[in-house]
């Protein structure tokens, strides 16, 4: 699909007009044809439509033909007009329930169901799929006699004809200490076609590698079918096979460890047979496939208000485009009222959608879909102070120069960065990136070398670094940046540590050091950790002058129990929460005085209307803490945080600040607080963002701010490069002054 330049803007405000009217549709208009349709694609095959319109009676026509198959009372004109409530009366309303929308958050289309957000349309029934993510089927081997060996995982893959999904083969590796080692799963480049095709991953098992998995997954609605696989070490540059039991899948039952058979696949959701009609080698293939784990609930209510019958959504939603959107309908054991006679004929159109990220629709119905669940569900507008209708344009702009899977998926971050959302996360599939051998982090305004992994490197911690790539690492990190949702400064600098380093596999990554030229590679697969501290190797540690160490993030509260007797003879006490705690928030109760009665510091909006307008009120919760014994709080006690201290460390903080329980010290947190909400966009792309409303126990606004040390420390460049913990270094200096 192709545009030219001067038509452009008008086909933007084409589509943010398609953008509004589908929100709209999507989560406040209650007929069942609406509540029935893949809105993912739908998004999609709306754009496409859309952008073919020359002008706004095409865009009124194509509106109403795109959403009266599932919305048949809506109405889109020129001109304000009256809007006939006989539409949507029944002759006999006395045989008919009202049925609208409630959303507590939402969870309409989100990844997690039944979780603390709820979207219900009142008084009819809804299906939820409980189906896992995907159908997977693997296998694993003992990887030490392969220690330092390349390894290649071969096999041959096709889907079933139009299907929702998309294949691939899995390789990965398990080191003795848990963490991952190589990785990969093919999303990148995931498997589309209907047709055989053999496909391969290589990769290669380090010093520390002790599990060796591989098997193969569909991800979405559809039919993998696999066979011919094949594992292979290299030796003396010849690849050298590992024999698989049942690599042909002639054994006929599958799914379960057996004497014939090793694959192991428990997807819920999923089915896995053998099949001797698909086959390419040999008797059977293997099949997984998608039947779903659908659970029929019906709509009750989830609070009072709600829209009264004859409520619309009427607005201009473009220029001289009006809207007519029933918020109410009466609705029978059968339908809704109306019913739509064409609903199918759209659901046909839906499934022969191409959701690559090549296809301009995809990318720019991805937008659309983000853009709503924003829209009308981010509780945290006025503390970004973003425009958000701007962001859109921006984003749907950019969407037309895109053409590959990275591209959009750069423009999904950069859209969903001025939401200084720490939760906010866009990725797509199970891509692991790949790393060099160092971190870095800014020091003293300038970025420092923090760690080295590699002794072969002619680069050490403390070194300065003044170029990246050619240019100021500023400038570099000027873009990187860009693409990073944060609500503190520290919460995107500690993001951009390691966003910065991401790349492609065995990419360079050029810097300049003390004058001289290092070529890095990343080589690594990145796993997520905290920057190292030498103290946070210790879950606990008695310091000197009887000060106790207690690592927050690692430490169980059985553990911390346990120690009570010591805590309660020492001299002081310090926490380290620069990291996730490690459910040991029951601490909280042996520094109170008084039970915890703070009890809605949580919030859940309740929304019946669009754009957050009058939101009608709010799940308060708390965690209402009580005390406990042996009392703590008479003794010196410290909190060392920073902004790797985000949600649930800040839900923990919050009291620490609010009761005055601890002198705090080192950096503000992530200032960003609530549970995620995630969601799944077209082309195996997903966006975790916060559903929930947050604030001090004060009252007063958390978001974007966070908790605040009582006493501010900062790291030096002297201090990196001696391997001092000047956040721990002044802990203990605050304990020792009582």
């Amino acid at each position: 699909m192709t545009i030219s330049c001067k038509k452009k803007q008008d086909t933007i405000n084409n589509l943010k007009t398609f953008a509004k009217a589908y929100g709209y549709v999507k989560y406040f208009h209650p007929s069942d044809e609406a509540s029935a349709i893949d809105w993912n694609s739908f998004a999609a095959y709306g754009a496409e439509q859309i952008v073919k319109c020359q002008s706004k009676t095409e865009v009124i026509n194509t509106l109403n033909s795109l959403f009266k198959p599932i919305a048949p009372s809506v109405v889109f004109s020129e001109e304000k007009q009256a809007f006939n409530l006989n539409t949507i009366t029944p002759e006999s309303p006395e045989n008919f329930k009202p049925t609208y929308w409630q959303h507590k958050g939402v969870s309409k289309d989100m990844t997690y169901q039944n979780y603390v957000y709820s979207s219900v349309r009142v008084n009819r029934y809804s299906e939820i799929d409980e189906s896992s993510n995907y159908g997977n089927i693997s296998m694993s081997i003992n990887a030490k006699k392969y220690r330092g060996k390349e390894i290649k995982y071969t096999g041959w893959v096709k889907l079933n004809k139009n299907a929702n999904a998309s294949g691939h083969l899995s390789l990965w590796v398990e080191n003795t200490d848990r963490s991952l080692g190589f990785y990969e799963t093919m999303d990148a480049k995931p498997i589309k076609s209907s047709d055989w095709k053999p496909y391969e991953i290589i990769g290669k098992i380090d010093t520390l590698g002790s599990k060796l998995a591989f098997g193969s997954y569909v991800s979405g609605k559809g039919t993998l079918y696999l066979d011919d696989v094949h594992l292979y070490y290299k030796d003396n540059n010849e690849w050298v096979e590992i024999p698989i039991k049942n690599s042909d899948f002639e054994a006929s039952s599958i799914g379960e460890k057996t004497e014939q058979s090793e694959w192991i696949g428990k997807s819920k959701g999923y089915t896995y047979n053998v099949s001797s009609s698909e086959n390419m080698e040999g008797k059977n293939c293997l099949v997984i496939s998608y039947e779903g784990a659908i659970k029929k609930v019906k709509g009750e209510a989830i609070f009072k208000a709600h829209p009264k019958f004859g409520e619309l959504i009427e607005e201009e939603i473009g220029k001289g485009i009006y809207c007519q959107i029933p918020l109410n309908l009466f609705g029978d054991d059968k339908n809704t009222f109306p019913k739509s006679k064409i609903a199918s004929t759209l659901q046909d159109s839906l499934k022969v959608l191409d959701n690559s990220p090549e296809n301009l629709a995809m990318r720019i119905g991805n937008f659309i879909n983000t853009y709503n669940v924003i829209q009308h569900f981010y509780p945290y507008f006025e503390e970004a102070e973003t425009n958000w209708d701007k962001a859109l344009e921006t984003a749907l702009k950019q969407s037309f120069s895109d053409q590959t899977a990275d591209d959009h998926l750069i423009t999904l971050q950069k859209f969903m960065a001025p939401l200084k959302d720490g939760h906010v996360r866009v990725w797509m599939g199970n891509a692991v990136p790949y790393v060099p051998a160092i971190n870095w982090e800014w020091v003293e305004d300038k970025l420092i070398i923090t760690e080295v992994k590699n002794d072969t490197l002619n680069i050490k911690v403390g070194d300065i670094v003044t170029k990246i790539d050619k240019q100021l690492p500023k400038n570099y990190f000027e873009d990187i940046n860009s693409r990073i949702s944060a609500g503190t400064k520290g919460s995107l600098d500690f993001k951009a540590q390691d966003l910065s380093l991401f790349g492609k596999k065995d990419s360079k990554l050029v810097l300049e050091v003390n004058g001289k030229t290092i070529n890095l590679k990343r080589d690594k697969n990145y796993t997520y950790t905290s920057v190292s501290i030498p103290i946070q190797k210790n879950k606990y540690k008695l310091l000197d002058n009887n000060i106790f160490y207690l690592n927050l993030d690692t430490i169980e509260m059985d553990t911390i129990t346990s120690l009570m007797p010591q805590l309660k003879t020492s001299k002081g006490i310090i926490c380290d929460m620069r990291g996730y705690p490690n459910s040991n928030h029951d601490f909280i109760s042996h520094l109170l005085k008084e039970n915890d009665t703070s009890k809605a510091w949580l919030r859940i909006p309740k929304i019946i209307y669009p754009n957050q307008n009058k939101i009608v009120g709010y799940e308060d919760t708390g965690w209402e803490i009580e005390t406990k014994e042996p009392y703590l709080g008479d003794k010196k006690i410290v909190f060392i945080i920073d902004s790797r201290a985000i949600s649930y460390a800040e839900s923990y903080m919050s009291f620490i600040e609010g009761y005055k329980l601890a002198t705090i010290v080192g950096q503000p947190t992530a200032g960003t607080n609530g549970n995620i909400n995630p969601f799944k966009l077209l082309g195996n792309f997903n966006v975790n963002w916060t559903g929930m409303k947050v604030i001090k126990h004060d009252g007063s606004q958390h978001h974007a701010i966070g908790i605040l040390p009582n006493i501010y420390v900062n790291k030096t460049i002297e201090g990196v490069k001696s391997g001092k913990d000047e956040f721990l270094e002044k802990a203990i200096q605050v304990v020792l002054e009582q």
